[in-house]
């Protein structure tokens, strides 16, 4: 049975409330606070991070919960890899309701 080490884990926080925001970070594993964002029920919200420790051919994986928020079904829909970052987009699945606050994005990058 193989045991994965976690290190190199940390938070940061975003900065930008519209569609679109951003965040360094210089950790493999990590997570994001967003700033309070409203995205209506169908709509997205893309974190750019930029990530020293990530490269182009990695694999990453995320999750999304709820911060501050307490409407809106958010999922993590992307991540994609880059030299030194991360795009990860989250959509707010919900029907009808929109997200109220702060999202917290936990996000996990392997060597390919």
């Amino acid at each position: 049975m193989s045991t994965i080490n976690r290190v190199g884990a940390g938070t940061a926080s975003c900065t930008g409330a519209g569609g679109t925001s951003t965040a360094t970070l210089a950790n493999r594993f990590g997570k994001l606070t967003t700033a309070s964002i409203t995205t209506a029920a169908a709509g997205t919200h893309v974190i750019t991070l930029t990530n020293s420790a990530v490269k182009a051919t990695d694999l990453a994986f995320g999750s999304v919960a709820l911060g501050t928020a307490t409407t809106g079904e958010p999922v993590v829909t992307n991540i994609t890899c880059g030299a030194s970052s991360l795009v990860i987009t989250v959509k707010n699945v919900a029907a009808a309701a929109a997200v109220n606050g702060t999202l917290v994005v936990s996000y996990a990058v392997f060597g390919a």
